[in-house]
């Protein structure tokens, strides 16, 4: 794949980090979906701050766990907002342009837009009480295994 000149970074990489981080975060993803929902948490007092439809490869299995890949696209729903928008739409179609998607564009498109119509219907297909959840006090992260960084995706 060749890279724009006009790469844009992700703020993971421009405050200096190598994976996301803050004050929570939950990804519910079904197999086989090509999006996951992410429940997000600002503070410390981890108030609610939205729903995350964050477009994606349905998760797979690799010899050290689960990976994917982001599509770019999303739509977000703050919850302090009675409706949710599109994100990174033009870096999407830049990334369309750069090839990054061969033959996947229009799918990828129309999940979002299978998504959008859900949300538009009033339909939920997950539990809004998972925007109270609390992780386990007891849990740790885990450390990551030797070599995550260089498994190659699966196709």
């Amino acid at each position: 794949m060749k890279l724009s000149r006009s790469r844009r970074w992700h703020p993971w990489e421009t405050a200096g980090h190598r994976s996301w981080w803050g004050h929570g975060k939950l990804m519910l993803q079904r197999p086989g979906e090509a999006h996951s929902i992410d429940v997000f948490w600002a503070g410390p007092e981890r108030d609610f701050a939205g729903w995350y439809f964050n477009l994606q490869d349905p998760v797979r299995r690799t010899p050290i766990g689960v990976d994917t890949l982001d599509h770019e696209l999303d739509l977000w729903w703050g919850a302090d907002t009675g409706r949710y928008v599109w994100k990174d739409v033009e870096i999407f179609a830049e990334r369309l342009v750069e090839g990054r998607y061969p033959g996947m564009g229009d799918a990828i498109q129309a999940e979002g837009d299978r998504i959008a119509a859900l949300l538009d219907a009033g339909e939920r297909w997950w539990d809004p009480a998972w925007a109270q959840w609390q992780p386990d006090p007891a849990w740790s992260a885990p450390p990551l295994p030797a070599g995550w960084d260089r498994v190659p995706p699966a196709r």
